[in-house]
């Protein structure tokens, strides 16, 4: 579960957490996504003191389609029906 997107500009950092109310990080799930995406072609990085933040610095040649693309990988990785990672 997405639990705060931070960043400026094209570099944003998506901490994702087990919980909302407790901030529980979702360090298993955060590397989990993370192969996920890789397989698809999508290579993100990992921050935050838990691993628990994808990290995405597009270039600044990025497309919509580019961005579409993104969002598909991460929206499957993240909860499609097959790859539930995340509660």
């Amino acid at each position: 579960m997405i639990g705060e997107v931070r960043g400026l500009g094209l570099m944003l950092g998506v901490e994702l957490v087990r919980d909302r109310s407790t901030k529980e990080p979702a360090t298993a799930e955060t590397a989990r996504i993370m192969e996920l995406t890789k397989e698809r072609g999508l290579v993100l990085g990992k921050g935050g003191l838990y691993g628990n933040v994808l990290r995405i610095k597009p270039p600044m040649c990025i497309t919509k389609a580019d961005a579409d693309f993104l969002v598909d990988c991460f929206g499957r990785g993240a909860g499609d029906g097959r790859h539930r990672i995340v509660n």
